[in-house]
């Protein structure tokens, strides 16, 4: 639903993500947290703590990932932002020559430069392969440009693929 454009109705699953337990439980609002345009799921320090305590991916990586897309889309708790990101060895500073150009274009407002370093940072068959901090980039990139939906589309992506 979230990568076909339906994220409104995706919203209205919220309440049944809670019934949920496991795995399903947790990806499902891990979805939701990153793929809708307004959460309905609980976005507070305490859960998302509790998804990264509960990620049995090797190291921990859809917890990183988590953590990187929930920043790039603004959605962390504030006065947590920054440790949840150090936790998670997410540097939120362009160090790479990649990462400076794509947040050099978002800062330019050039959409369409934007959208074209996203899909080289993303430029891999398997989305294990993709930094934590390229999603942070990415995501932080497009929806400095406006491109929200794109933004929550590839936090979305990597929420249900990668682990």
């Amino acid at each position: 639903m979230l990568s076909a454009g339906y994220d409104r109705n995706a919203e209205r699953w919220s309440d049944v993500a809670d019934t949920l337990s496991g795995d399903a439980r947790e990806r499902s609002w891990a979805l939701l947290a990153t793929g809708t345009p307004q959460p309905r799921v609980a976005l507070t320090d305490a859960r998302i703590r509790d998804f990264i305590r509960a990620d049995s991916s090797e190291g921990g990586r859809v917890g990183h990932m988590l953590v990187a897309a929930l920043a790039g889309l603004d959605r962390l708790p504030t006065d947590q932002r920054a440790d949840f990101l150090k936790q998670m060895g997410v540097d939120p500073v362009p160090h790479s020559r990649w990462a400076q150009a794509i947040m050099a274009a978002a800062n330019r407002g050039e959409k369409g430069t934007v959208a074209l370093l996203a899909a080289v940072g993303m430029q891999t068959s398997d989305w294990n392969a993709v930094p934590a901090a390229h999603l942070y980039f990415i995501t932080a990139s497009l929806k400095r440009v406006g491109l929200d939906p794109y933004a929550r589309m590839v936090a979305a992506e990597a929420m249900a693929r990668t682990g």
